[in-house]
């Protein structure tokens, strides 16, 4: 399969995506057809890592704020007995939230 194909549908292909916000330097993959979520956050210039996620059972993906001034995401993760979430803000400074509710 061809992960960057633009005959492909989005759902089956990988996109990638780069931005900085002050020194906070971001990339996120989105890979649909495998419900796989990467985020990765690097300090600019000491090139330090702040956070890395690498999920592979994200059930959904929100965008809940795209403005100006702020931005953020909300990722779901669905387990046998349990619903992960994530929230991420982009700006104005990255910040990560993890919540875990037991659904069994």
């Amino acid at each position: 399969m061809d992960n960057t194909s633009a005959d492909l549908p989005f759902y089956y292909n990988e996109a990638s995506y780069q931005f900085a916000y002050g020194e906070e330097h971001f990339l996120v993959k989105i890979s649909p057809s495998y419900r796989e979520v990467k985020v990765q956050v690097i300090q600019q210039p000491s090139n330090r890592l702040l956070s890395l996620l690498d999920l592979k059972r994200v059930e959904k993906f929100e965008i809940i704020a795209d403005k100006k001034d702020h931005s953020s995401v909300l990722l779901t993760v669905v387990n046998d007995d349990s619903l992960q979430t994530i929230e991420l803000d982009f700006k104005p400074r990255f910040k990560l939230i993890f919540k875990e509710h037991f659904t069994g």
